[in-house]
């Protein structure tokens, strides 16, 4: 594996980079996971739909699929710090397999009720909770430095599309053969993501000597927490979480209520974030690091993470808001690979699973804390003001960032 990365090394082409064995077999694997993990979420949604009238049952389901995230990432970052690669991750995928599978199997019975449902979506969001920091803390170990922000762009590119892509075809199946389907696609999806991932090579498990307290999650955010710039980096994760859960949450009610359009219009919004955020990775997958990443990152996070928000939130004409979205997530590209990279760069090695833990636990512990910061902001003032507001805040806190050395001398 080294000397096949150090050959690679000297192509800067993607070519490159996909010639590289244990990178393709990761990057596919990602992708398959995505289409599972993409299709379930629509999948269910629908599951619900189904079983009852009740409303407020699908904000349950969002719930119940984002819990596992935040409880587990963490714990999942130490274990992939902690055991061998090729068993934990064929482990997950296995037991997200199973767990789709059991749901096919349930829909049909009079079993599937609103409670079997929201817990089949709980437990087979479990395991998919585990294969995000040990996916993102393998690349930096099969690649060569110098290339990483390049795989950091292309695996956020394979998991935009894979979700995206999922969410479509899973549809389709829906409609042409039913919801049990669906679910039996998804399983298929992990299955062979499974079968690629085992023919992947891998790393080396770590030596027995190295366990003492490689596991431990305490030492990984000890480590993360109390030295820079994995700190700062960090807490960038979790305003850009904080400004993605604002977007994402109130896009729906301000299409409906403020720009007076339907579901389809709506709709675009989220796919024109994905295919700016899509495009955008692919760009800086094919071009050279810049030689100051944190200047470049800092940048791009002071003049449009909040802005973005404040130009959705007064704008009252559809087309320039979805302009506005489709650069926002164009710039999303950028500022997301930059910012992993980074961490990457500057995590020990014996820590990246739980550095890559504690990443995913700052990325998605922004939404329920921005969910109830924007149900506050929306009773007191309007869903327009809410926005606004949420990006004034994001602004505040990426400028009070920038104005310390960690990141921006980078």
């Amino acid at each position: 594996m080294d000397s096949t990365s150090t050959v690679a090394s000297k192509d800067t082409s993607l070519a490159a980079l996909f010639r590289l064995e244990a990178f393709r077999g990761i990057w596919i694997a990602c992708v398959l996971a995505g289409i599972a993990s993409g299709t379930s979420r629509f999948a269910f949604i629908w599951l619900i739909g189904d079983l009852t009238d009740w409303d407020p049952a699908v904000a349950v389901l969002g719930i119940m699929v984002g819990l596992p995230a935040l409880l587990l990432s963490a714990q999942a970052g130490a274990l992939a710090d902690r055991l061998a690669p090729r068993r934990f991750g064929v482990q997950l995928l296995v037991s997200t397999a199973g767990l789709f599978a059991l749901t096919a199997l349930l829909i049909p019975t009079s079993l599937m009720t609103v409670p079997v449902a929201l817990v089949c979506a709980f437990c087979s969001a479990a395991p998919v909770a585990g294969t995000t920091p040990l996916f993102q803390a393998l690349v930096p170990a099969v690649v060569p430095k110098d290339r990483l922000l390049p795989a950091v762009a292309l695996q956020n590119m394979g998991m935009m599309t894979s979700n995206i892509l999922g969410a479509f075809v899973g549809g389709g199946v829906i409609s042409l053969f039913g919801i049990a389907a669906g679910f039996w696609f998804i399983t298929a999806s992990s299955v062979l993501a499974a079968i690629r991932y085992v023919r992947t090579p891998l790393p080396a498990p770590p030596a027995s000597s190295q366990l003492n307290d490689k596991g431990s999650v305490r030492a990984g955010a000890r480590v993360a927490l109390r030295t820079e710039p994995l700190r700062s980096l960090l807490g960038l994760t979790f305003v850009i979480g904080l400004a993605t859960a604002a977007l994402t949450l109130l896009l729906p009610a301000l299409a409906r209520d403020v720009l007076h359009v339907g579901s389809f219009e709506a709709g675009l919004f989220n796919a024109a974030m994905g295919v700016g955020l899509m495009v955008v990775s692919l760009v800086v997958a094919s071009r050279p690091a810049p030689r100051r990443p944190g200047a470049v990152l800092m940048t791009l996070l002071v003049a449009t993470l909040g802005s973005g928000l404040v130009a959705v939130g007064w704008s009252r004409s559809y087309g320039l808001s979805l302009a506005v979205i489709l650069c926002w997530g164009a710039i999303g590209g950028v500022t997301m690979a930059l910012l992993r990279a980074l961490i990457q760069e500057h995590t020990p090695p014996e820590m990246m699973g739980r550095v890559m833990g504690l990443s995913a636990l700052a990325m998605q512990g922004s939404f329920p804390l921005g969910s109830i910061v924007l149900f506050v902001l929306v009773q007191a003032t309007s869903l327009s003001s809410a926005l606004v507001i949420a990006g004034v805040l994001c602004t505040i806190a990426v400028a009070a960032m920038a104005t310390r050395p960690h990141v921006r001398q980078l």
